[in-house]
């Protein structure tokens, strides 16, 4: 092996690779919080579609939910609900989950937000934004 291709390894393989071994697990760590917004709308959506009136949700049924799918939010968050109201569609309800990912190198301060839209059960109409803080 020569002076030149000890210097290409040193010059360009090995930063190119460490470039790639790092972002890969920054976007592996990104697709994780993304697998887990997604079963937190799916676990709401179950909840919110059971609910026979909307005006009135059982704050005490809310916060198990609120407890139980806030464990699967990243880096010790807790989910909490940031809008709620009548939603624009009749018979639908909307869900929206959002998290903001800390600051890093790769995928720093980035909004990311899952979307569930289900009809309901009992005919209510409903939009609920909760967000992992």
């Amino acid at each position: 092996m020569g002076l030149g291709q000890i210097a290409a390894v040193l010059l360009v393989v090995l930063p190119t690779l460490a470039f790639s071994v790092t972002f890969l697990i920054a976007y592996w760590n990104v697709m994780q919080i993304d697998y887990k917004l997604k079963l937190i709308a799916n676990m709401s959506a179950d909840f919110y579609n059971s609910v026979e009136d909307t005006s009135a949700i059982d704050t005490t049924l809310q916060s198990k939910l609120l407890s139980n799918a806030g464990k699967l939010c990243p880096k010790d968050t807790s989910l909490v609900v940031s809008k709620s109201g009548n939603g624009a569609t009749s018979g639908v309800i909307d869900l929206y989950v959002e998290y903001t990912t800390p600051n890093t190198r790769y995928f720093g301060n980035k909004k990311m937000t899952t979307a569930m839209h289900t009809y309901s059960y009992n005919d209510q109409n409903l939009s609920v934004t909760l967000t992992c803080k």
